[in-house]
């Protein structure tokens, strides 16, 4: 079980809050057991050195907490730890107290081992669960449930109860509940379809061809446009000859 330095701190609220960070440490509180909550101020450098050792996977932890009456070791694990928005530095801790004596539930992660022989062969793994719940006694919490796929083909799903837990240590989750797969991906191409020709659409489509005529038809044409043209100037020599009559009768 790890140990880690904590002191009772007396000012609480955001501005006992802003007093600690000034100083280089971290507000944290500590509940649980029936008890009322316990304001603590942690050494930021203390426990950032705690959490580089333990992988940031704390489970138990022993709080040394200093007070005017001397001291005293709390059992505890951490609940939540609070960061900036920002610059993701730790800015609260909330640590849960616990008994030695008795069982508790809390999520472990899953951690994955092996190489599984689908993915040799171009399967793809798929994690549906990244953490699962247990219940066991406080110095029996595992840093990490495993997840063994050394024997999973392509298509193969290991679920719930498949993971390996120790000894003393309950899984709580619905044990056919998937955690990973091994799935392939298919990558379809599509083939743009070649529509069929409508009938008439060449004929639409094709540009216009020079209208092709024979020399009988040409003359007839030639004389009808030249009848036109004579119809036209006598149209034309009749409306003169009746203009100037009615300016002569004026």
């Amino acid at each position: 079980m790890d140990e880690l330095a904590a002191e009772l701190r007396s000012s609480t609220g955001k501005k006992g809050a802003a007093t600690v960070r000034q100083g280089g440490g971290i507000p944290a509180v500590l509940y649980g057991a029936d008890q009322p909550p316990t304001p603590l101020a942690i050494r930021d450098t203390a426990f950032q050195k705690l959490l580089q050792k333990a992988g940031n996977r704390l489970s138990l932890l022993s709080l040394n907490i200093t007070n005017a009456d001397g001291g005293s070791k709390e059992p505890a694990i951490i609940k939540a730890i609070q960061r900036h928005p920002v610059n993701e530095r730790i800015i609260h801790i909330d640590f849960l107290r616990v008994s030695l004596k008795k069982a508790l539930s809390l999520d472990v992660p899953i951690q994955i081992e092996g190489v599984a022989p689908g993915i040799k062969l171009g399967g793809v793994l798929q994690q549906m669960m990244r953490q699962v719940q247990v219940r066991c006694l406080p110095l029996q919490i595992p840093q990490a449930v495993i997840a063994d796929i050394s024997a999973l083909e392509i298509g193969n799903v290991l679920t719930v109860k498949d993971l390996k837990i120790l000894e003393g240590v309950e899984l709580l989750a619905d044990p056919e509940q998937a955690v990973l797969s091994i799935t392939t991906v298919h990558y379809e191409e599509e083939t743009a379809a070649t529509p069929e020709t409508a009938p008439g659409a060449e004929a639409a489509e094709a540009p216009a061809q020079p209208e092709v005529i024979g020399e009988k038809e040409r003359e007839e044409r030639q004389a009808k446009k030249g009848e036109t043209v004579e119809a036209r100037e006598k149209e034309k020599q009749g409306l003169k000859e009746t203009k100037a009559k009615e300016e002569k009768n004026k």
